[in-house]
Order: C-alpha cells, then sequence, then structure tokens
C-alpha cells in the first residue's frame, strides 16, 4: 500500500475506522483497476469521472445509497490528506453531492419522541447541559447541519422567537463555560483530547443516535428529522415574546443569591485559570457532598460556622493525602477553595474565612537543568521541513528554544502578531491578562514562521484575527492549536531524536534558560529578559542548579578528610 495511504490510516486511532477505510479503499482498487495513489496524479475532473464509475459499480453491486457515500467520503479524506501534505494540487471540494446517491429523506419525529428524547441528558453534568441545549436549539425547528455547528456565543442574542426554555438551556450551559467571547463556538468537544475545539456535525450526529439509543427509539436520526418536526405541539416551543420587568434590574440586586461559584470564575480572566477553578471545585463538591456544586449547595457550605468549615476542609484535605496526591496538587484544590471563601466573604455571604487551613511545603522549580543544546538540535531536525506539517512543527521548536516561550504563549498567538519585517512577536504572557509583550525573534526563527505563514495563505487561513499555529488534521483543520498539541509534538520530537529524558514544552524552556546563563557566565539580569521571569530570585535557583554549587561544595568536605 502507497506510503501516504498508510500514513492517512495511521493518524486514526479508532482501530474500528482504520479498519472501514482500509476496506473501503481496498473496494475502490478492486472496481476501478486503479491505485488510489494515482487519485492526486490526474485533474479533478478526471477523478470526478473515476469516481463516478466507482459509484456505478458499487451500486451494481446492490450496495445501500448510505454505504456508496460513506466510502466516496472515504476515498474523499484520503485525497483532502494528500492535498494537507503537499502531495495533491486539488481540494475534493464539491464532489461527493454530485456524485453520491441520494438516500430516503429522514422521517419526523413524533412530540412523543421529542419528549423522550429531552429526558436523556443528565442536566447535573456539563455534557447533559450541552446536550440538553443543543436537542432544545434543534427542536426549533429551523437549523440545520452547517447552521448550527457555525453557531457562535455572540450569536445567541441575536437568536428572535426561541422558547423560553431553549432560552434557559442555552444560558444555563454557557454559565458553566469560562471562554464567553463572541467568536467562541456555542457547541464544543468535551473531550480531553479536543476540549475546545468547535462540535462537529459529525460528532453531533453521533450524540444524537447514541442518545436516541438510550431513549430506545428504533429509527435514525438526522438533522432533516428535527427539520421535518412541527414544533408548534411541543411545550418548549412558546415563544417569548414580552420582556419581563426583572430583566431591568440589574442581576446583582434581582438575585441575591446568585451563583457564586458562576460569579467567581468570570471575576478570573484567564480562561486556563477558570477551567482549574471549576476542576477543583468539583473534586472538594464530589468527596464532601457527593454531587457536583450548584448555587443550593455552595450556599449550605457558606452557612456552616468558621470550625465546622474548618474541620469539613481539614477532614477533606486528610482524605487527599490519603489518596497519595502530590503536594502541589494538594495545594491547588485548596487555593481554589479559599478563594471561594474569600470571593464569598467580599460580597457578605460568609463571616469567615479558611486562611487558618496551610497548605504542603513544596520545594518550587527541583530540576531546572533540561537537556543540552545537542539535543535541542536533534529534535529540530525531527520534522520534515517540506511537509506543511513538519514546517508548522519547526516554527513552534524554534520559538519553545530560542524564546524560552511557554506553551500557552505559543498557542495563543495570532497571525497578526507576527511582524516580519521587525523581528518581533506579540505575546500574552504568564499573568499579563490581555496585554502583550513584544519579543524579538532570532533570524532562523522569523525565516521559519515566516514559510509557515505563507503555508496558512496557501490553506486562506492567514487572515489576521486568525490564530498563528493551528492543527491540519480534516476534522479540526484551521482550529487554533491546544496545549496538548503542543505538548505531544515535543515528546514526538524528542522519542525521534533518541533523547530518554521526558521532554515537555516546560522542559526546553528549562534548557533554555539553564543554556543562556552558560552562555552569558550566568548573567541572571541579561537573562531575565529571555525568560521574563517576575522574580530575580527564580532565576538565581535556576543558576544555582546549573553550577551546581551544593556537589562543589560536597566535593571540597570530602578532600579534608
Amino acid at each position: 500500500m502507497h506510503e501516504l495511504v498508510c500514513q492517512f490510516l495511521e493518524k486514526h486511532t479508532n482501530p474500528a475506522t482504520r479498519q472501514a477505510y482500509r476496506l473501503d479503499l481496498e473496494r475502490f482498487e478492486q472496481l476501478t483497476n486503479m491505485p488510489i495513489s494515482s487519485l492526486w496524479h490526474i485533474s479533478k475532473p478526471e477523478a470526478v469521472v473515476v469516481l463516478q464509475n466507482f459509484c456505478q459499480a458499487l451500486s451494481d453491486r446492490h450496495e445501500k445509497p448510505r454505504t456508496i457515500s460513506r466510502r466516496v467520503a472515504t476515498v474523499k479524506s484520503l485525497v483532502r490528506f494528500a492535498y494537507m501534505q503537499g502531495c495533491c494540487a486539488w481540494l475534493p471540494t464539491g464532489l461527493l453531492h454530485k456524485i453520491a446517491p441520494i438516500a430516503q429523506p429522514a422521517s419526523a419525529l413524533s412530540a412523543d419522541d421529542c419528549n423522550t428524547l429531552l429526558q436523556v441528558p443528565n442536566p447535573e453534568t456539563l455534557i447533559g447541559k450541552r446536550d440538553y441545549a443543543l436537542l432544545c436549539l434543534l427542536l426549533e425547528g429551523r437549523f440545520g447541519r452547517s447552521s448550527l455547528c457555525g453557531l457562535n456565543v455572540g450569536d445567541v442574542p441575536k437568536l428572535e422567537g426561541l422558547s423560553q426554555r431553549t432560552r434557559e438551556a442555552i444560558a444555563d450551559w454557557l454559565s458553566h463555560r469560562d471562554d464567553l467571547v463572541d467568536h467562541a463556538p456555542l457547541f464544543i468537544a468535551l473531550d480531553r483530547h479536543h476540549w475546545g475545539h468547535r462540535l462537529t456535525g459529525q460528532a453531533i450526529y453521533l450524540l444524537l443516535n447514541q442518545m436516541a439509543k438510550q431513549a430506545g427509539l428504533t429509527q435514525t436520526i438526522s438533522f432533516r428529522s428535527f427539520r421535518r418536526t412541527q414544533p408548534n405541539d411541543l411545550s418548549l416551543s412558546q415563544p417569548d415574546s414580552v420582556v419581563c420587568q426583572s430583566a431591568l434590574t440589574p442581576t446583582a440586586l434581582a438575585n441575591p443569591h446568585a451563583d457564586l461559584l458562576t460569579a467567581l470564575l468570570a471575576d478570573r480572566r484567564s480562561p486556563n485559570t477558570k477551567r482549574a477553578y471549576a476542576k477543583d471545585l468539583r473534586y472538594f463538591f464530589h468527596a464532601m457532598y457527593h454531587q457536583p456544586p450548584h448555587p443550593q449547595l455552595v450556599e449550605q457550605f457558606l452557612a456552616l460556622d468558621r470550625f465546622q468549615a474548618i474541620a469539613l476542609v481539614l477532614q477533606y484535605k486528610a482524605q487527599m493525602i490519603q489518596q497519595g496526591l502530590k503536594e502541589a496538587t494538594v495545594n491547588r484544590r485548596l487555593s481554589a477553595l479559599k478563594s471561594l471563601v474569600q470571593f464569598a466573604n467580599k460580597l457578605g455571604h460568609c463571616q469567615w474565612s479558611l486562611q487558618e487551613i496551610q497548605g504542603e511545603p513544596v520545594q518550587a522549580y527541583r530540576d531546572t537543568t533540561g537537556i543540552a543544546p545537542a539535543g535541542i538540535k536533534a529534535m529540530l531536525a525531527v520534522p520534515d521541513r517540506q511537509t506543511r506539517s513538519g514546517k508548522r512543527d519547526y516554527a513552534i521548536l524554534r520559538l519553545l528554544w530560542d524564546n524560552a516561550l511557554r506553551r500557552q504563549e505559543v498557542v495563543g498567538a495570532n497571525v497578526a502578531d507576527f511582524d516580519p519585517q521587525r523581528r518581533t512577536l506579540a505575546i500574552r504572557g504568564k499573568g499579563k491578562g490581555s496585554q502583550q509583550t513584544l519579543i524579538s525573534l532570532s533570524l532562523p526563527t522569523n525565516e521559519a514562521i515566516a514559510q509557515w505563514l505563507a503555508e496558512l495563505q496557501v490553506l486562506d487561513l492567514s487572515a489576521p484575527a486568525n490564530p498563528l499555529f493551528i492543527a491540519l488534521d480534516p476534522a479540526h483543520l484551521g482550529h487554533r492549536l491546544t496545549g496538548t498539541a503542543i505538548y505531544q509534538l515535543v515528546q514526538t520530537a524528542a522519542q525521534s531524536a533518541g533523547i530518554t529524558k521526558i521532554m515537555s514544552p516546560h522542559r526546553i524552556r528549562h534548557s533554555a534558560i539553564t543554556a543562556a546563563l552558560d552562555a552569558t557566565n550566568g548573567n541572571v539580569r541579561k537573562v531575565q529578559k529571555l525568560s521574563r521571569h517576575k522574580r530575580l530570585d527564580t532565576l538565581m535557583i535556576y543558576d544555582d542548579n546549573r553550577a551546581n554549587l551544593q556537589g562543589e561544595v560536597s566535593s571540597l568536605l570530602s578532600e579534608l578528610i
């Protein structure tokens, strides 16, 4: 099988998906008598003819329309992958609707089926809140696949004629989000690897059929099933046409028992801080109250007197220590809880604090040595700079090393932040909020980013507001690269370079700072401009670890006896 086809199959982690794709591609070669790799060596009109003949051959063998559409979609995905790798000169956009047969239209859902579906999502979980809001919007009967997937947070106020139930469901879902900017997608993936990415049409399709199966529905559910459903018979579609007078009253006055947890998260600027606080507070309430936090439960906790609250938190700390959690993890969870109590104290919801709760002693910056520059050089040789993904990965690795950037500083950069003429990049540093810091780039790094930017221009994704570093897989093409993706990129490069030490983006930062101290003979003030540490004491730890002063003194003592 062609090497590019093997790469296409291997990038799918699900064994069932790989097997289905492999069978579809083998079926193509069997019926067309041509290798699949020849598709990206012919013109697009010629490819249309080939795929039409392929569809006709499948139809002659009495394969179902849905199966034919899936096989053609597999071929399309492979050609799109070949295009992304620079092996094909054309994109397969628009081929499927010209070629694939039309399947039977989906039947409409009855009112009973709709109400049964609405009972499936668990309102106590974040996924359940998202799925319930998604179902309510679909049952409005006016959203197709592309329009629903393309909705952003800023579009919600513009949606007119929604029922009160739908508005409340969307508001409940958004109240648990920590990325509420207008351009953020309304519905996002919640799995670990794709957290925050826009939910795709295929993902929603699978989600709907999974809920239909749980609801005991036998028919296949699609977007068209909802569009054919008449919402007038459903209790949820009673338009909210009258503005309530209480809506003119500020929230803090209209509801003195507002959700304190939501208000606390809204008071934090960093999305990472919001996500960490929400997760750590969920751990506390699950551990001590055996349920996720909600406004009434938070008020119940804050209604305890000072000694009851301290006893409860000390019991929680003891549980974490017994579970074997690291000191830093224990301290972080306690810090989130202290922040909630301090915030509530400011608003008059409690009269005590948790300052008496002591954290665990932690030694900061234990190992700052990283690896030698020779190891970084070997990692930089790993990306294939003739490919699109190789150019992106090389530019990221150069930024991590030459400028000692943190991974969030890399993924947060936009196209407009890069100035190739002045050789600068504007980054949003740690603890700086939305304020940007201008950093200078070395010649190799500037050239590497410029070459990657040329690839973005080919993809028509180089608008100033677009992310500078994006995902290149077909399912998430154009989405901002995540911190997890940067972490995996570094690990893959380190393993390919034969480095045995566990590497991460921050380990490269440690390596760069240590190498800079070596190159400047320990000039911490000069290196502070590179590392952007607020406190010079932090750099002194790097310098002490680099010089290994303890080992030097130990050797002197050993020579005295």
